[in-house]
């Protein structure tokens, strides 16, 4: 490593100096993402003479990964996750066009695993015991996992350089890192030739003192520091207290420019990179971004009818509601992103005994915000009770004490059996696994939410990414489905208005490409309430979630 106080570059330089082809490149989680140093190996480097591997927990999002893999530099993925999470989660079709085809490897793992193995070459150790991947297809075939009996081990990952951006350091690069701390020093820690940093700010030592009890990364573990103002954005920086001038929230407008970006033509996107990518908030968008706590929720007309999305939330929300009022009740409730969090909130809204909510990142019973339904919702991290990193939640909380949680959680596949897959079918790559696989696993008590349809229903998944063990119940915009034994058995079934009972359930199990069994009593299940509704709405007021339906015409337009 570099000596004391001269740790200080240009990011340019420090690229040039330590960055080589054929590297593995590791972008750090935290709340705050390396977005600045994606940009910069944009500019250094030109395939076809340049190919990288990359790692992290997951591509896309915040994020800007993606335009790496765009940009034809990149022949390798190590990672949870490939997709979108804004403005709603789902595939990236250009990536998943690429991994089809074979023209980029991927390597699949759980956010839980991935982070283990980058744990265990922090410790330099070259095996770590994991309570994840037990029953899946992430198992299959990989070098870098063990089975032995009655435990898993998974191998060592060392990245050759780590990417990190932090609020603000010191020249010796001591870091104060954003919060929730997501994968905190370990990414750093495994890299063969250390850390880049990125912050807002370089400060002197004596500084850091307003950051202690924050999340820091010791200097002895950056290969170069470097200040490059906004060197987050899209992605924002939530700083520790002390440092709350620095901080600016993710830009949502560019993060949907950019995932529309990914969609274009190669000559179109090539010119929206040239023209926007490098790009920094200025103006009055650089003024709302730091105005973020004073942001008003916008309005969308509603539809005539609740969507399928309105009332899958809202029969789950009724679920999840009744399992933490019995006397076996979680100690807490963990939802993923999407349709999840939102029966989850409505679930919780106006319950003050409701259990705490976390997340995988790290929240710890936060109260969520109305206004965007976006799970790392900036004025969510401001409701936490605490901000802490992913090993305390899925590693300590879910499999540490699963019996005691509940998980609410979305599927892409499911199948008769309760299991989960996010990764991949006969047509290709789908998302992969994220935190769900280490989630259902670790959690005694799971339920799913899914569209009732084919192709997203299915007699057996094509791919285990979660196994079904402990789905204890499946949720759709049509019915509910409890474990019974090894299979999923139809307790209960919407009933529209006007509709027979008997009638509906027939549909229900005529539309499931299974044989499904139907319990002694089908319970009637009402539609969502004008109150449900109402909740619901004001989680997601654009309705990025909810979906669009009929909406409700304007006074005076034309219908």
């Amino acid at each position: 490593m570099t000596a004391r106080g001269i740790r200080v570059r240009s990011l340019p330089d420090a690229i040039a100096e330590v960055v080589k082809p054929g590297m593995l490149l590791h972008f750090a989680l935290a709340q705050a993402r390396p977005n600045a140093a994606i940009r910069e190996l944009l500019s250094q480097f030109s395939p076809p003479q340049a190919k990288f591997s990359l790692s992290a927990t997951g591509f896309g999002g915040p994020q800007l990964g993606l335009f790496l893999v765009a940009a034809g530099l990149v022949d390798r993925l190590v990672t949870g996750f490939v997709g979108h999470q804004y403005p709603s989660p789902g595939p990236d079709r250009r990536t998943n066009r690429m991994i089809d085809r074979g023209t980029l490897r991927i390597e699949a793992w759980s956010l839980l695993t991935f982070l283990q193995r980058l744990r265990a070459a922090a410790l330099g150790v070259e095996w770590f015991s994991t309570g994840s991947l037990t029953g899946s297809s992430l198992l299959d075939g990989s070098p870098d996992v063990r089975c032995l009996e009655g435990v898993t081990l998974v191998r060592a990952l060392r990245p050759d350089v780590t990417f990190v951006h932090g609020v603000v350091a010191d020249a010796d690069g001591n870091t104060v890192l954003s919060i929730p701390a997501g994968e905190g020093m370990a990414g750093a820690a495994a890299a063969r030739h250390g850390a880049i940093v990125t912050v807002e700010e370089i400060v002197e030592t004596a500084d850091l003192r307003a950051a202690h009890g924050a999340p820091i990364l010791p200097g002895a573990l950056v290969r170069a520091v470097c200040p490059v103002r906004f060197g987050a954005h899209p992605s924002g920086v939530y700083a520790p207290p002390g440092f709350g001038s620095y901080g600016y929230a993710d830009d949502y407008a560019f993060i949907e420019e950019s995932v529309a970006a990914l969609g274009l033509p190669d000559d179109q996107l090539a010119t929206w990179m040239s023209e926007h990518l490098h790009a920094v908030p200025t103006g009055d968008r650089l003024a709302r971004l730091r105005a973020w706590r004073e942001w008003a929720p916008p309005t969308v007309s509603p539809p005539i009818h609740p969507t399928g999305e309105e009332v899958a939330a809202s029969v789950a929300a009724r679920v999840i509601r009744d399992l933490v009022r019995r006397p076996d009740a979680p100690s807490f409730v963990l939802t993923g992103i999407g349709l999840s969090s939102l029966a989850t909130w409505l679930a919780r809204h106006g319950d003050d005994s409701f259990p705490p909510l976390v997340s995988e990142v790290g929240l710890y019973d936060y109260t969520p915000a109305p206004g965007n339904p976006f799970l790392f919702y900036f004025p969510n991290l401001d409701r936490c009770a605490a901000l802490t990193d992913t090993d305390a939640i899925l590693g300590t909380l879910v499999q540490g004490h699963g019996a005691r949680s509940l998980a609410v959680l979305a599927a892409g596949q499911l199948d008769r059996h309760g299991n989960i897959n996010s990764t991949r079918t006969r047509s290709g790559w789908l998302t992969g696994s994220g935190g769900a696989n280490d989630i259902v696993i670790g959690s005694m008590r799971n339920v799913v939410l899914v569209p009732h349809r084919p192709g997203r229903l299915v007699e057996q998944v094509d791919h285990v990414t979660s196994p079904g063990r402990h789905v204890t119940t499946v949720v759709t915009d049509r019915a509910v489905l409890d474990k019974d034994g090894d299979d999923l058995v139809l307790t209960g079934v919407v009933v529209p208005e006007g509709a027979d009972l008997d009638t509906v359930v027939h549909e229900v199990v005529q539309a499931t490409p299974w044989d499904l069994r139907t319990a002694r009593s089908v319970s009637a299940l009402a539609p969502p309430s004008e109150w449900e509704l109402a909740v619901l709405r004001s989680y997601d007021p654009e309705r990025r979630l909810l979906g669009r339906g009929q909406e409700v015409p304007v006074k005076g337009s034309m219908t």
